[in-house]
């Protein structure tokens, strides 16, 4: 999953998964909150859907990465969003006007 990641020569000195439970979501993605050598903080979302990720899901995955910098008390310097479906250009541009970072690999 994070080879993507690897090859922009991250290494991540810790890396732990959050529940989406935790941030009241009953979204089905996996949540990661990662430290680098750099120690900069790094947020990353993977989801995996059938559908198309729409602008509807972008305010959605903004919500909860608000719900996120609230449960772990900081901002994250990256953020992430590894994405196995079609990108609604209209959610990709507003995902990269927020400063995500957006791996689409289409199933």
């Amino acid at each position: 999953m994070l080879e993507r990641i690897c090859h922009k020569q991250v290494v991540f000195t810790s890396l732990e998964s959050i529940a989406p439970k935790v941030l009241k979501s009953r979204k089905k993605l996996a949540i990661f909150s990662g430290v680098d050598r750099k120690s900069f903080y790094h947020a990353i979302f993977q989801c995996e859907q059938k559908s198309r990720f729409i602008s509807q899901h972008a305010d959605e995955l903004l919500h909860l990465y608000a719900a996120l910098t609230l449960h772990v008390n900081h901002n994250y310097k990256h953020k992430h969003l590894l994405l196995k479906a079609p990108l609604c250009s209209k959610a990709g541009a507003l995902l990269k006007e927020k400063g995500w970072i957006i791996y689409n690999d289409i199933v």
